[in-house]
């Protein structure tokens, strides 16, 4: 098996100003390597944080309409199903005190 990085974003520790619970743009899966089985998500913390206790949910940005939770609970180290979509967030980070990077990494057979 190969961990391959598809796609990282920055988000902040708390929703972005007029958001309810968005933290972070939108980041893209929608290109992955053949033989994706699923994904692999690692925290990187500006600061201090311990990046084992921080987690959120993954959101995605529907225009006009009501965005779907993907993932709930993703946490460092957390592997996830596969979704293709170019349009994904980050929202309601919880346990960071500082802006932290998400790297989603396809693993693949």
């Amino acid at each position: 098996m190969s961990r391959i990085l598809i796609s990282s974003v920055t988000s902040s520790p708390t929703p972005q100003a007029g958001q309810s619970s968005r933290s972070s743009g939108n980041f893209s899966t929608d290109t992955l390597p053949a033989n994706t089985i699923n994904f692999q998500w690692e925290i990187t913390p500006f600061g201090g944080d311990d990046p084992n206790s921080i987690s959120f949910i993954v959101a995605q940005d529907v225009s006009g309409g009501s965005d779907p939770t993907i993932f709930k609970g993703v946490v460092n180290g957390k592997y996830t199903d596969v979704y293709q979509n170019r349009s994904l967030y980050i929202a309601n980070p919880n346990g960071a005190t500082a802006n932290f990077v998400v790297s989603v990494y396809a693993i693949t057979r």
